[in-house]
């Protein structure tokens, strides 16, 4: 590839045959190290980003996003919909008629605040509590914008 450089290789081919010689070979590995270390970081910087763009917001990659930062070997995180609430329906008083709503709950711990949530996603209370900032930060930036997610211990 274009960026892999074997940086002995490419002093070998710069320098011209009569001055190939070990002491001078040593001053200029020694001349190119500082660039030879910047190339190995951006390598390094390079895998680490395609790597990050390999994942998106599909769930089935959301989730492997957050097991590969978070729980790499048990990968016990998973991403659950929002269990749908049964519709029901009250009438207005402009009806005349009787409503009865029985024993029914309206809406769920985590909507009760107002708040909509769109996914849920189920982590360990360990993992939880060791790496919380990277799992919200992993959250955020894969997420899709205006989607709303609740964190809850398993």
């Amino acid at each position: 590839m274009w960026y892999k450089i074997d940086w002995d290789r490419l002093i070998l081919l710069l320098l011209p045959t009569f001055l190939r010689k070990p002491v001078l070979f040593g001053y200029i590995k020694a001349l190119i190290a500082p660039i030879a270390s910047l190339h190995y970081k951006w390598e390094q910087l390079r895998v680490a980003n395609l790597k990050k763009l390999s994942y998106n917001s599909q769930r089935c990659y959301l989730r492997g996003a957050l097991n590969d930062i978070a729980d790499p070997d048990q990968r016990r995180i998973y991403i659950d919909e929002v269990p749908e609430l049964n519709a029901s329906y009250l009438y207005q008083p402009e009806e005349n008629l009787d409503y009865y709503l029985d024993t029914m709950f309206l809406d769920l711990d985590y909507t009760a605040t107002g708040e909509t949530v769109d996914f849920i996603v189920y982590v360990p209370e360990q993992i939880l509590t060791d790496k919380k900032n990277e799992i919200i930060a992993t959250l955020e930036f894969y997420k899709l914008a205006g989607k709303a997610y609740k964190i809850l211990t398993i």
